[in-house]
Parts: structure tokens; C-alpha cells; sequence
């Protein structure tokens, strides 16, 4: 009932309005780095929480 699901449709236009807001930000500053954000596919949640490195370490040393 109080489960959010969010559609891949969803998610794409808000990596959209992130793309365009990049974009204008680089317009005006050319040196702009974009950040590193958890929630981009490319990265892990475990660089962003220690606890999530934490569980990812045991579970990596658990399965070895």
C-alpha cells in the first residue's frame, strides 16, 4: 500500500531534466563537472553509504 514503484518510463524523463539541467549549467560554465550521483546506473549505492560497503564486503567475503 505505502510501496513506491517507480516505471522505466518514469526514470527516464527524470535522467532527461537532469540531462538538460547539466547541459545549461555547461553553457554557462564550461569547466562543469557533472557530480557523481547514487542514483545514476553507472554507479554503486555502496560508494554512497558506508553501511551498503559494509554488507557488499561481507557478502563478497561470504560467497568466496
Amino acid at each position: 500500500m505505502y510501496a513506491i514503484k517507480q516505471d522505466e518510463e518514469d526514470r527516464k524523463n527524470l535522467d532527461k531534466k537532469w540531462e538538460k539541467l547539466h547541459a545549461k549549467i555547461k553553457a554557462k560554465h564550461p569547466d562543469f563537472e557533472e557530480p557523481n550521483q547514487p542514483f545514476k546506473s553507472s554507479n554503486l549505492i555502496r560508494e554512497f553509504n558506508e553501511l551498503y560497503a559494509k554488507i557488499y564486503d561481507k557478502e563478497k567475503f561470504i560467497a568466496a
